[in-house]
């Protein structure tokens, strides 16, 4: 195992010790799933020879594309919901504040 794959697995099992530590009792299923896609990584970073094989099986030149690609999708995916949940806590916010507002001044009023 060379310098780069040795400094890839300590970041990888430093992110898995990090949250565990920090979400274990908040959210299970997500903790247990980003734990399973860490250790995925980490047998591909271990076996890059795997990730070549699985990227020619589905006719993908190289094992770190075959990675990549479905990384970028979800990627893309996860931008596109955050921005959508960001706009519509603006939107409720916006409507709270509104709400408050008037409450202020109908209670002013009288």
């Amino acid at each position: 195992m060379n310098p780069a794959a040795a400094s890839l697995l300590v970041l990888v099992f430093g992110l898995i010790v990090f949250d565990w530590a920090t979400l274990r009792g908040k959210n299970r299923r997500a903790l247990l799933l980003e734990v399973a896609a860490f250790v995925v990584g980490a047998f591909f970073i271990v076996f890059p020879e795997r990730a070549t094989a699985l990227a020619h099986l589905v006719g993908i030149g190289r094992g770190v594309d075959f990675l990549l690609y479905p990384l970028v999708i979800w990627l893309v995916r996860e931008s596109l919901l955050s921005r959508r949940l960001r706009q519509e806590d603006t939107e409720r916010m916006t409507q709270i504040a509104r709400a408050v507002a008037i409450a202020g001044v109908q209670r002013n009023q009288r």
